[in-house]
């Protein structure tokens, strides 16, 4: 598939270069048939020397204008079709691009998300591990008041620390 774009990219830049010398030949080529066809006829109906030269000359004048007319119609649909051709090219290419920036933009909001995501997570997990700490260190201060109270003698009546009741935070 390669080198069939590779020719076309040929041809097509050698149309943008070339072009008047394609349609200067065709002329040529159309007018030296039509000149073949006209003298032909003209020996057909019996060569009258001079006057059967001009009549000739005089047809082939008059063909080319008409072969000039059907060599721009043949160019012209050529060149429409290579416009058209880039016309989708370039809207086929503008619709990667921004099919590209949706894709990225896209993948930055499912890393936002991730993110959001594992940053909640991670907030639990140290909300949890702080609570416990908390936890933790409210029993190692009521152990410690205890056993102070015990050394001391004296009777140890507050209660075992829990969680608050009411959902406040102390």
């Amino acid at each position: 598939m390669k080198k069939f774009s590779t020719f076309w990219q040929v041809v097509r830049d050698f149309w943008r270069t070339g072009k008047t010398g394609v349609a200067l030949f065709l002329i040529s080529l159309f007018s030296l048939i039509y000149g073949d066809i006209a003298l032909d006829f003209e020996i057909a109906q019996g060569w009258k020397g001079h006057v059967s030269v001009q009549n000739v000359t005089k047809d082939i004048s008059a063909f080319i204008p008409v072969v000039g007319a059907f060599v721009a119609m043949i160019i012209g649909g050529i060149d429409l079709m290579m416009l058209l051709a880039d016309f989708i090219d370039a809207r086929r290419k503008k619709r990667i691009e921004e099919a590209k920036v949706i894709a990225k933009a896209e993948g930055k909001a499912e890393g936002i998300a991730e993110g959001i995501a594992e940053g909640k997570a991670e907030g639990i997990a140290e909300g949890i591990a702080e609570g416990e700490a908390r936890a933790y260190r409210k029993f190692a201060d009521w152990e410690r008041r205890r056993k102070e109270a015990e050394a001391r003698g004296e009777e140890f009546t507050e209660p075992l620390p829990t969680k608050p009741q009411d959902n406040s935070e102390e």
